[in-house]
C-alpha cells in the first residue's frame, strides 16, 4: 500500500464523518477557499463555531514479513485538532471529538486499519480551546 493510498482512504473516511460541515474541516496542503483567508491571504478560522485541521503523521515503515519479495507495514497517526472558540463551553468540542473517536476508532478498509483513538487536551491557545484526537493505524 503506498502513501497516497493511505492518504486517500483516510480522507474519504473523513469525508463521509456528518459531526461537522466539511467545509470546517482543514487539510494538509488544500487550497483554502476565499472565505477561509483574510485581506493578506493567510488563514482565518471560521468566525463562530467549532473547526478542525486533520493531519496524517508516518512513522517509520518495517519489513512485516519475507515470501517472494519483503513486505512492508506502514504504521501512523492520524491526528484531528478540534477548535472552539475560548470561553464558549466545552460540551460541543467533547461530543465533536467523541464522534471523530467513534468515527475513526477500529475502522478499516483494505489493508489500512486504524486501531484505538485517544484524546489529549491541549487547552486554550491563541483565543481557541483545543483538544485533539488522534488515532492509531497501520496499512500493509
Amino acid at each position: 500500500m503506498t502513501y497516497e493510498q493511505i492518504r486517500e482512504l483516510i480522507i474519504s473516511r473523513s469525508d463521509a464523518f456528518t459531526g461537522i460541515e466539511q467545509k470546517r474541516i482543514f487539510y494538509p496542503n488544500a487550497p483554502y477557499l476565499p472565505e477561509n483567508l483574510d485581506t493578506s491571504g493567510i488563514f482565518k478560522p471560521p468566525a463562530s463555531g467549532l473547526w478542525c485541521r486533520l493531519n496524517i503523521q508516518y512513522a517509520t515503515a518495517f519489513m512485516a514479513g519475507m515470501a517472494d519479495k519483503p513486505y512492508t507495514r506502514k504504521p501512523g497517526q492520524i491526528s484531528i485538532q478540534c477548535f472552539a472558540r475560548a470561553r464558549t463551553g466545552i460540551k460541543a468540542i467533547n461530543e465533536l471529538a467523541d464522534a471523530l473517536e467513534v468515527h475513526f476508532g477500529y475502522w478499516s478498509s483494505g489493508d489500512l486499519e486504524c486501531m484505538e483513538a485517544s484524546q489529549i487536551v491541549a487547552g486554550e491557545i491563541e483565543g481557541f480551546y483545543q483538544i485533539n484526537v488522534n488515532i492509531r493505524f497501520r496499512a500493509g
